[in-house]
């Protein structure tokens, strides 16, 4: 499977990565009541990580601590929601986001929805600043972590959105990229998609690009449900020491 700019991965061991990490293709969907037309989804079929993707996907000196994907263990002090906010509220970002709960049922290939209407979008980006391509890296990251009882999964693309709106627009640069611009590109089979499947454990969360970096959360294959608490904020790298 190819793919290009992959997710910038904050990581130590190659060998942890692949263990926690799966990837695989996607899919358009249509005609479903309970998710936006055109919404991408994995197809299901997942594989182990080649030994050469770990590389692909290691920061470069380049890359923003706010285009970096992080995973960490929450404090043993984090049990809940609450607990979370108090240790979010010290972590260097003065006005953190809250974006809220969610309480999700195992089984679910992807969780989000959007609360103006409901249905589930599939792989997207947030678009809360909805900010300019120019301008578009210097989003606030979100971060999440998994509350349990049961494992879940980050699901995100292998090529960020300026990418795509480079390929879909003459005018890229004034573009205000959109997740139609993920459904637009896979429709005209510019190229495939790949998508990362990276397990989290209760206790565990993660810290993503999800302006730049199409991504969704998963319990497929899960038996018990899972629960969440997520904020946007501008943080450092760095902030928790790394889980793999």
């Amino acid at each position: 499977m190819t793919s290009m700019h992959p997710a910038a991965i904050a990581f130590r061991d190659p060998a942890a990565l692949r263990d926690r990490c799966e990837i695989g293709g996607v899919r358009l969907l249509r005609g479903d009541p309970d998710h936006e037309s055109g919404a991408v989804l994995p197809t299901g079929q997942w594989a182990p990580l080649s030994e050469d993707l770990p590389a692909q996907c290691a920061p470069s000196v380049f890359t923003k601590d706010s285009g970096l994907v992080e995973f960490f263990r929450a404090p043993a002090t984090v049990t809940d929601e609450y607990s979370l906010a108090a240790l979010v509220r010290v972590l260097g970002d003065p006005h953190p986001i809250p974006l809220g709960t969610t309480d999700d049922p195992s089984g679910e290939p992807v969780t989000h929805r959007l609360p103006e209407t409901g249905l589930r979008p599939g792989l997207h980006i947030d678009s809360y600043q909805n900010l300019p391509y120019r301008e578009r890296d210097t989003s606030r990251r979100r971060l999440c972590v998994n509350l349990g009882p049961g494992e879940r999964y980050l699901l995100l693309a292998t090529i960020n959105i300026k990418s795509i709106c480079r390929t879909l627009h003459d005018h890229y640069e004034t573009h205000h990229p959109h997740t139609d611009d993920l459904r637009h590109f896979l429709a005209g089979g510019r190229r495939r998609l790949g998508v990362l499947r990276i397990r989290i454990e209760p206790g565990e969360g993660w810290i993503a690009p999800t302006a730049m970096l199409p991504y969704d959360e998963s319990t497929e294959d899960q038996e018990l449900p899972s629960a969440t608490a997520s904020w946007l904020g501008t943080w450092e790298r760095g902030l928790f020491g790394p889980l793999i």
